[in-house]
């Protein structure tokens, strides 16, 4: 269990906890206190649907999830996965793995182009399984924060993380706290757990989120449980989150942040239209 599991002793780092705490809140200034949020999504946040979504109410975009280690490897895998331009600001480039070196060097390769990176500790799908990533190093709490903390240390960009919860609240509630001090600079929860996957899915436990919310210092964003506009004003209203993550529902139609009807065939043109030109 996460709370069993003891941080490393480093004073000086401790020190600095509130220092860090402060710059995490310059930076979520900086990019204009995102309320509305385009999810990482693997092959589906790229960058034409981005600036589409973008045009309708997303204030903050995040790029598909990139894998370190083929970003490191494979000298042709970034340039196929990831593309961005002037107006696709603010923009969090994902990364998934479990190496801290490996990490960080494929963050190096795009901290010029991007506001953030964010380390994918929410993904359920058997592909992490396999990869060892994701929601499957939950159960690794001292690996996680090796991770943030390399990071932290090395980056010039702020590093986000995304996670899912725990089954035991205990659990979840350290693994934050401990996110937080390794040098996390925004949290995102996902408020399902692993298993809550697919035809498990479940309703998003929008009360661990508040609670999270109220314990650490940094900006927190919710991530599950919307399907419409008015699900996302009661999430802010309920949790006191900084701000609401979007994904299926926003896939399904990219002006959901406008809280505006459009008629999506007219989106789905605009969208092809941006494709052609990025």
């Amino acid at each position: 269990p996460a709370e069993t599991l003891p941080q490393p002793e480093d004073t000086e780092w401790n020190k600095g906890l509130e220092a860090r705490i402060a710059r995490a809140w310059e930076v979520f200034e900086t990019m204009g206190k995102p309320k509305f949020i385009c999810a990482p999504m693997v092959d589906q946040s790229e960058l034409a649907f981005r600036l589409l979504c973008r045009r309708y109410g997303t204030t903050l975009c995040y790029t598909p999830m990139l894998h370190s280690r083929l970003t490191v490897e494979d000298k042709t895998y970034l340039e196929k996965n990831f593309s961005t331009c002037k107006e696709d600001r603010p923009l969090v480039v994902q990364f998934c793995g479990n190496d801290p070196d490996t990490l960080l060097e494929a963050c190096k390769k795009v901290e010029d182009q991007c506001d953030a990176v964010d380390i994918n500790f929410g993904c359920p799908q058997g592909i992490a399984r396999k990869g060892h990533y994701g929601s499957f190093l939950l159960e690794y709490p001292d690996l996680i924060y090796s991770l943030v903390r390399k990071l932290a240390e090395n980056l010039k960009v702020p590093v986000f993380c995304k996670i899912r919860i725990l089954p035991e609240k205990s659990q979840t509630m350290a693994l934050v706290k401990g996110i937080q001090a390794a040098g996390c600079s925004l949290l995102t929860v996902h408020g399902r757990t692993k298993e809550q996957n697919k035809h498990l899915v479940g309703p998003c436990d929008w009360d661990i989120i508040k609670e999270i919310k109220a314990t650490v210092k940094i900006p927190v964003f919710s991530n599950g449980g919307i399907h419409f506009f008015q699900d996302i004003l009661r999430c802010l209203e309920y949790t006191g989150v900084d701000g609401v993550m979007s994904a299926e529902a926003l896939l399904e139609n990219p002006a959901l942040f406008s809280g505006e009807i459009h008629d999506l065939d007219r989106l789905a043109l605009e969208y092809f239209d941006l494709w052609k030109t990025h």
